[in-house]
């Protein structure tokens, strides 16, 4: 009986989990960036999307990394909350240092650079912040964080109409999760008490920023390289294509949290066997998703983005293969690490990045945007390819 509301409560965990991203996403993806590119036009909106990547970069990068590294480090130390708000906001300096060195060009006052520099510092807070409830395993409060942030976003966007200023819509979004944080939770009670501990905190999230940093880096790299080499409109065009597949590899993260609570579970290693099926079911769910994604990516645009159905058409499914071969590179990463190092995953996601960099630099001058989106491809099926090796390799390691 005790095993079966364990299961249940794994399971109710994981639709609070599913359901408070599909809440903020669904703002965000229904309404906002929709009626963003239809106000602004393909162009102005590739330049949002341009200042948003530097965004979703150092977001995840640093308040996701820094909750992760909370988790762990609690088992160990008793740590305290300056040990990781002091660490959140030296990074966030760092990121809006580099965010206004790269990119002061398309923000065009200072206004709109301190409101950037603002939203920088608000997101890397927000991803932190969702720690609360996975410290204490209250994934009700999860649900109720990121709805308030959804709800902030439709408000936002509702200031937006009356100002003209878009980035009221993300500043309102992620204020109103932080504050609704600050008034229920404790992750930002004795702001700056630091432990003796710090150091070491210190130590263990830059490693595991570093490596985050590099994921979302490879990313978010299409906004990034597009906007330089082809203009804001390639960035809109690519953003729409690749919706639906980004919005799949964002749900994946709860599916690997339950996949690595399984396989932590004992202390025995899988087998290459094992291996092998776990990597044929990801393999199959992929295959599945691609051809939801075919079928629905289509549909979506021209209901959501109708200007933009021509231009996309001819990169859809090249780019939708692609996010979901990132999809399920992310799920064998997860596989993989239960058995293997974290060296690992930093050393294939480094290589992955080089990679693509190197694989774009040489097709998009002369291929367009289709050039990039083959590149990108390319560079993704090699990374599933070194997953799959790697998983083999070191499965055979541990054969029982």
């Amino acid at each position: 009986m005790a095993r079966t509301e364990k299961n249940t409560k794994i399971a109710l965990n994981t639709v609070y989990t599913i359901a408070g991203a599909l809440v903020l996403n669904g703002v965000l993806q229904l309404l906002v960036y929709p009626r963003l590119a239809s106000e602004l036009g393909a162009e102005r909106n590739g330049t949002v999307l341009y200042i948003m990547a530097f965004v979703n970069i150092l977001g995840p990068s640093v308040g996701q990394a820094l909750n992760n590294s909370r988790l762990v480090l609690r088992r160990d130390m008793e740590v305290r909350n300056g040990d990781f708000n002091i660490e959140i906001l030296l990074y966030s300096a760092a990121g809006i240092f580099g965010t206004l060195l790269i990119a002061g060009s398309s923000l065009p006052s200072a206004g709109a650079a301190a409101a950037a520099a603002l939203l920088i510092l608000l997101t890397n807070f927000r991803y932190y912040g969702d720690v609360e409830y996975r410290l204490s395993l209250r994934y009700r409060g999860f649900f109720i964080y990121y709805t308030v942030c959804g709800a902030g976003y439709a408000a936002g966007y509702l200031l937006y109409r009356l100002t003209g200023y878009w980035i009221l819509i993300f500043l309102t979004g992620e204020a109103a999760a932080l504050v609704w944080l600050a008034l229920t939770g404790m992750v930002f009670r004795r702001f700056f008490t630091r432990s003796a501990f710090f150091g070491t905190v210190m130590q263990k999230g830059a490693a595991l920023v570093l490596s985050y940093f590099v994921t979302n880096l490879t990313l978010n790299i299409d906004r990034l390289y597009l906007r330089h080499m082809l203009g804001g409109e390639a960035v809109t065009v690519y953003y729409v294509a690749s919706l639906i597949g980004k919005t799949l590899v964002l749900f994946i993260a709860p599916v690997n949290v339950i996949v690595i609570s399984y396989l932590t579970k004992s202390n025995v290693r899988l087998s290459r066997k094992r291996f092998i099926q776990y990597a044929a079911y990801g393999c199959a769910a992929a295959a599945v998703f691609f051809v939801i994604c075919e079928i629905g990516t289509p549909l979506f645009i021209r209901l959501f983005y109708p200007d933009l159905t021509e231009a996309v058409r001819p990169v859809l499914t090249v780019v939708t293969l692609t996010q979901i071969l990132a999809m399920l590179s992310a799920y064998l990463f997860i596989v993989v690490l239960t058995f293997t190092h974290e060296r690992w995953q930093l050393l294939l996601q480094c290589c992955h990045l080089v990679l693509v960099l190197l694989m774009i630099s040489l097709m998009t001058p002369a291929g367009g945007l289709r050039g990039f989106s083959a590149a990108v491809l390319a560079a993704n099926i090699c990374r599933v390819a070194a997953v799959l090796a790697l998983g083999f390799v070191k499965a055979g390691k541990h054969q029982p």
